[in-house]
């Protein structure tokens, strides 16, 4: 049987890396390396060949292009189903679907919950991302820090306003140097942005580490690229980087994942009170990391005891508590593809 691997389509002229990062962990498993590609918004509408598709991330941007044709011989692993379709995936047919093809490996407690409660045979499997370590892992390391959309709190009111503005005053030089690194055009918002930033990490890292930082975007105007392999390549190349990395810092589960998975050291940043959309994907995967907590205007880490920072000689270790459910989906998938 010929294999598929999914690809994506963007309606606001963005994409999120992190989605082809995620088909990049399904692709390591495949015995050809030049599958045919099905958008994951359209696996209603295939009508080729008879396809093995692994089904993981996120599921749906649109319910109604759900469930797949019957073309598709699905592995669902790694699968999560977002709040924001569950009202239409409890219609009969979609459960029908899970049905027929369960148990269902699920991404997140959230998604199993879901899906149990709707009567379908699921389990936990984490990310597939995590055995990203399988293809992209690099014995060389060097001293690059990646930044990777770290999420900050915006000044609001009149205190942060003024904290904002003796910010800029009194370290005017450090934020100008790290400005011209994390936000590429000169305008008033840039500054904001930056001394924002600067506001909220400073308390964690000290200033070398902000201004020899290397900061990274995984959602991009998809107007950068011309076709998907080109997608797929920069993902490739971001692998590498991280594979290589001193340690990452991220708000983006799809760089801490796989960052985890190659063995780089890495921080996540937690965002309480999040959108439902964003905070119901999380239980089940960042308790593998250790946390950046925020707190009002007040960040804190587990590794760090009260007025320390992080400098550019800091070393730290992962968790490893991830390795056993990394073993265990993988097995999972061969088993899939030997079918």
């Amino acid at each position: 049987m010929k294999e598929a691997l999914l690809k994506y389509d963007f309606t606001d002229n963005g994409l999120n890396i992190g989605d082809y990062i995620q088909s990049l962990a399904a692709k390591q498993f495949l015995n050809n390396q030049d599958p045919i590609l099905i958008s994951r918004e359209a696996l209603n509408e295939y009508d080729g060949e008879q396809v093995k598709l692994i089904m993981n991330g996120w599921f749906l941007m649109n319910g109604e292009n759900f469930p797949p044709s019957e073309k598709i011989t699905p592995l669902l692993v790694s699968h999560h189903i977002n709040t924001s379709v569950h009202s239409h995936f409890r219609k009969e047919e979609i459960v029908n679907f899970y049905k027929k093809n369960e148990p269902v490996g699920c991404r997140d407690y959230f998604t199993l919950e879901f899906l149990e409660s709707l009567g379908v045979k699921c389990y936990y499997t984490g990310c597939l991302t995590l055995t990203l370590s399988e293809k992209y892992s690099s014995n060389e390391k060097n001293d690059n820090i990646y930044f990777v959309d770290p999420r900050y709190k915006k000044a609001r009111g009149l205190a942060d306003q003024l904290t904002r503005l003796y910010l800029l005053i009194t370290k005017f030089n450090t934020i100008s140097v790290i400005r011209s690194r994390y936000i590429r055009y000169n305008n008033k918002k840039s500054w904001k942005k930056t001394v924002d930033f600067y506001r909220s990490f400073s308390q964690l890292f000290d200033d070398e580490v902000l201004k020899k930082a290397i900061y990274v975007k995984h959602y991009m105007p998809a107007n950068k690229f011309n076709n998907d392999a080109e997608i797929f390549a920069y993902g490739e190349e971001l692998l590498r980087k991280y594979a290589s990395a001193k340690y990452v810092v991220t708000s983006r589960i799809h760089c801490a994942l796989p960052s985890l998975s190659l063995g780089t050291p890495t921080l996540y940043i937690d965002i309480p009170n999040d959108h439902n959309v964003s905070s119901c994907r999380l239980n089940g995967i960042k308790e593998f990391f250790h946390i950046i907590h925020t707190n009002g205007n007040k960040l804190s880490c587990d590794l760090l005891k009260d007025g320390e920072k992080f400098n550019l000689k800091s070393a730290f270790k992962n968790k490893d508590d991830f390795k056993v459910i990394r073993d265990n989906i993988k097995e999972t998938v061969i088993n899939f593809m030997k079918k």
